[in-house]
């Protein structure tokens, strides 16, 4: 029986990317543009028209409703502003939240950005740091829910190929680093059934270490 997931945002980079790798992974994908849904359907996702940054809690319960997992990978996106980081980053992200938990889905993946947990850094460009406090206030109230979450945390974002090899750990901010959409990707259908990941905030950067044994090591510790 494959896995059902419902990924919020689903025509972001990192989403379509998941797509493409879903195996047998049956995703829908939630879509606030209905221009999107012929591209979706022909990756074999199944795409479902919804603004979540206007969509009440119920709405998206309905959506979510029957899955094995809710990916949070929706976002605002590069040249939007102040108001759209807080609309798309924190509300979206907090009413997806607050919908899994009404459609009983436990488990929630969230992508933000390493070093979300941080105060936002003076001098920070106004626009970043809104995009900075929304994703801190989103992790947080993950954080503060029921539900069986993990923060996915890559560093600066590359549209490099992708090299199933990365570095994590927790909370070591290292100034320039980076990580392949891909990989995040790849990332992220790893983790999504091992409970070992519950709870927990994960950094993946750019590494030589396989995937796998890069996590597990992490783990272990």
């Amino acid at each position: 029986m494959s896995t059902r997931i419902a990924i919020i945002g689903g025509h972001g980079k990192i989403a379509r990317l998941v797509t493409e790798r879903k195996g047998d992974v049956d995703i829908t994908s939630v879509v606030r543009n209905p221009d999107h849904v012929d591209e979706l359907s022909a990756m074999g996702a199944h795409p479902v028209v919804l603004d979540v940054e206007t969509a009440a809690v119920s709405e998206l319960a309905e959506v979510v409703k029957g899955h094995d997992a809710v990916v949070f990978l929706a976002g605002a996106g590069g040249g939007s502003g102040v108001f759209r980081k807080y609309t798309s980053d924190l509300k979206a992200a907090i009413t997806s939240q607050q919908a899994a938990k009404e459609a009983g889905v436990s488990r929630f993946v969230q992508v933000s950005f390493v070093g979300a947990e941080h105060p936002t850094a003076e001098g920070t460009d106004p626009v970043f740091a809104a995009y900075w406090d929304a994703k801190r206030i989103a992790d947080d109230a993950l954080r503060a829910s029921d539900l069986d979450f993990t923060i996915v945390k890559p560093g600066r974002l590359t549209d490099e190929p992708e090299t199933g090899k990365l570095s994590v750990s927790q909370g070591e901010v290292r100034k320039g680093s980076t990580t392949a959409r891909a990989d995040v990707a790849n990332f992220i259908l790893h983790i999504l059934e091992d409970e070992r990941t519950y709870g927990k905030d994960l950094d993946i950067l750019d590494g030589d270490t396989p995937l796998a044994e890069s996590l597990d090591a992490y783990l272990a510790q």
